[in-house]
């Protein structure tokens, strides 16, 4: 297994963590291999409208975003380099 494969499985481990980005509280839900980074979902009461296939608006969703992940030199993730602290 490659270092960066070994890396992102640990990562899965972060999944349902906290963590604060541009002083806003976010939940991690999914880790993208491609990059490789966090989707984070906001846990304020912050939501978009979300579209439905015919492009029509129905419901308000939270909003999410992909953030990319930054590992230090020796694989470990790089908090203070992605800008985010890590709640508990």
């Amino acid at each position: 297994m490659t270092p960066l494969i070994s890396n992102i499985d640990n990562l899965r481990s972060a999944i349902g963590k906290r963590v604060r980005f541009q002083n806003v509280i976010f939940e991690i839900i999914e880790i993208l291999e491609d990059g490789p980074s966090f989707v984070l979902q906001d846990c304020e009461e912050r939501t978009s409208i979300q579209p439905d296939q015919h492009g029509e608006a129905h419901r308000r969703v939270p909003q999410t975003m992909t953030l990319p992940i930054v590992m230090t030199a020796d694989g470990n993730l790089d908090s203070d380099g992605m800008g985010i602290e890590l709640l508990i």
